[in-house]
C-alpha cells in the first residue's frame, strides 16, 4: 500500500463511510447491488460519470464482487458501490424500506486497507480517462448499507428454480418497484479447455467443439446426457492431448437458485427439460459468477454459463487463460471475433441467451442528491454512447442498437420496424 492509503485516518473513513468528507461537503452515496454477472459492466460505469479532476479511485475486493468508486462530479464528492450477489437481491432488497436492515447488503469499506495493493493509475483505452486503482483488499473488508439501486438479470417473474436440492426460489413480484430496462445482458456458454471434437473417422481429437444445439444443452444440463462421448464428442487430457479418452464424464458448473443467470438461461434455453437440482462431484453448483468461472478452469470436461463478458478470462492474457472456452449455441455467439460486428448475433436475434438488464428503484425519493445520481447512472447504463466507452462494452449491447425486442425474458422476440441489412 501506498502512504497515501496506509495512513488514511480512520475517523475520516468513518464520516466518509456515514456520507461526511470529514469536516468539509457531504459525500453522495450510491449504493448498487444484486446480479453478479453485471459485475464487470456495472462497475465500469461510475468512470463515466466521474470528474477527470481530482482523479477518481477505484477500490475492489479480493474475489472481485465488492467495487467502490469515490470521485467528484460536477465539482461534488460521490462515492458508488456494487455488491454482486444473485439477481434475487436486486428485487428483495428494493422491497424493504431503506430503515429495515432486511435491506442492508456488505459493501467493501474502501477506508479498510487490509491486505489493498495500490494504487495504480489505469487508462481507459477509449478516452484516455485516468484512475487510480486498488485491488485485492481483504474480503471481509465490508460495511452493511442500505441498497439505493437494485440491479437484475431478470424481471421478478423469471425466478422459479431449485438448486442445490432444498434451495428454491419463487417467482418475486417487482411490480411495486420503479424498474427500467438498463442495458442487454448477454450470456455464453463455456467449456473445459479438455472438451473437443473428434476427426471425420472418429478417432482421434480435432480441436474445439463446434458448438451445441439447443436441444443438445437442454440434455447436458438435465443430467439426461452425463458423457461427452453420447453426443459424438470427447475430451483430452494435458499429458495426452491427442488421445481421446475412453471416458468422458461431464462437469457440470451451475448456479444457486436466486441467480440471475440461472433463471436468465432457464427462460431462455431450457425450454423443454429442467435443469438439475442435485449437486455432486460432476455437479458443481456456486453462488456467485466467479465461482462459475472457478470451476470451468479447474474441471477440463466441464460446462457451464455466464456473462459474455467473462470470455476475457479465458483468453489470451486472461487470468485463466486457455483453461474454457465459449462455444456456439444453434450456430450463434453472444461475441463471435470472427464478424466484423462481433455482437452481430446478438442484436440481431440469431442468438438466445440474453435478458434486459432491470434496475429497480424505491418509488419514494431518498433525498440528498441520491436520487439525481440514481438518474444519471440509469441514462448511462441506457445509451450506446456510453457503453462503447467500456471495456465491457464490447460485449454489452444497448437496446438502440438491438434490431429484436422482447417483452418478457422467454420472449418471443419481435423486429423493430425498418429494414436491418447489418443482420444478413
Amino acid at each position: 500500500m501506498t502512504s497515501t492509503l496506509k495512513y488514511m485516518p480512520i475517523l475520516a473513513g468513518m464520516l466518509a463511510l456515514a456520507g461526511w468528507a470529514g469536516t468539509a461537503e457531504a459525500q453522495t452515496p450510491l449504493n448498487a447491488g444484486g446480479a453478479s454477472a453485471a459485475r464487470n459492466f456495472m462497475s465500469d460505469i461510475p468512470l463515466n460519470l466521474c470528474d477527470a479532476n481530482p482523479r477518481p479511485s477505484r477500490f475492489a475486493s479480493a474475489d472481485g464482487n465488492r467495487i467502490t468508486w469515490t470521485c467528484n462530479r460536477g465539482g461534488s464528492p460521490v462515492v458508488i458501490r456494487y455488491s454482486a450477489t444473485g439477481s434475487s437481491d436486486g428485487v428483495n432488497k428494493l422491497l424493504q424500506p431503506p430503515a429495515n436492515a432486511a435491506s442492508n447488503m456488505l459493501f467493501l469499506n474502501h477506508t479498510l486497507t487490509t491486505g489493498c495493493t495500490g494504487p495504480v493509475l489505469v487508462t481507459r483505452p477509449a478516452d484516455g480517462k485516468q484512475y487510480n486503482n486498488t485491488t485485492g483488499c481483504n474480503n471481509g473488508n465490508t460495511v452493511s448499507l442500505p441498497v439505493h439501486l437494485g440491479v437484475s438479470d431478470v424481471q421478478g417473474s423469471s425466478f422459479n428454480q431449485t438448486g442445490p436440492l432444498g434451495t428454491t426460489v419463487l417467482p418475486l413480484n417487482d411490480s411495486g418497484l420503479n424498474s427500467q430496462v438498463g442495458a442487454i445482458t448477454p450470456f455464453s456458454i463455456f467449456v473445459g479447455k479438455g472438451v473437443v471434437k473428434l476427426n471425420a473417422a472418429g478417432n482421434a481429437p480435432a480441436g474445439q467443439i463446434d458448438g451445441l444445439s439447443r436441444l443438445q444443452v437442454e440434455q447436458i444440463f438435465s443430467r439426461s446426457v452425463p458423457d461427452w462421448k453420447r453426443l459424438g464428442l470427447g475430451t483430452v487430457t494435458d499429458a495426452a492431448p491427442g488421445a481421446l479418452e475412453a471416458t468422458s464424464p461431464i462437469v457440470l458448473c451451475l448456479r444457486t437458485a436466486g441467480s440471475g443467470t440461472k433463471a436468465a438461461f432457464d427462460q431462455t434455453l431450457m425450454i423443454n427439460a429442467t435443469e438439475t437440482a442435485f449437486a455432486g462431484a460432476a455437479v458443481i453448483i456456486s453462488p456467485s459468477s466467479s465461482g462459475v468461472l472457478t470451476c470451468l478452469a479447474n474441471n477440463r470436461r466441464s460446462i457451464g454459463y455466464l456473462d459474455a463478458d467473462q470470455v476475457v478470462s479465458f483468453n489470451t492474457g486472461g487470468a485463466q487463460a486457455g483453461l474454457a472456452y465459449a462455444v456456439r449455441v444453434d450456430g450463434g455467439l453472444a461475441h463471435d471475433p470472427s464478424l466484423a460486428d462481433p455482437k452481430r448475433d446478438l442484436k440481431c436475434g440469431k442468438y438466445a441467451y440474453w435478458t434486459a438488464q432491470r434496475l429497480n428503484q424505491r418509488t419514494t425519493p431518498i433525498g440528498g442528491g441520491t436520487d439525481a445520481l440514481i438518474t444519471a447512472f440509469i441514462n448511462n447504463v441506457q445509451t450506446k454512447a456510453a457503453i462503447d466507452l467500456l471495456p465491457t462494452g464490447a460485449y454489452w449491447a444497448s437496446t438502440e442498437e438491438m434490431a429484436v425486442t422482447k417483452n418478457s425474458d422467454r420472449g418471443p422476440l419481435v423486429w423493430k420496424a425498418s429494414d436491418h441489412p447489418q443482420c444478413r
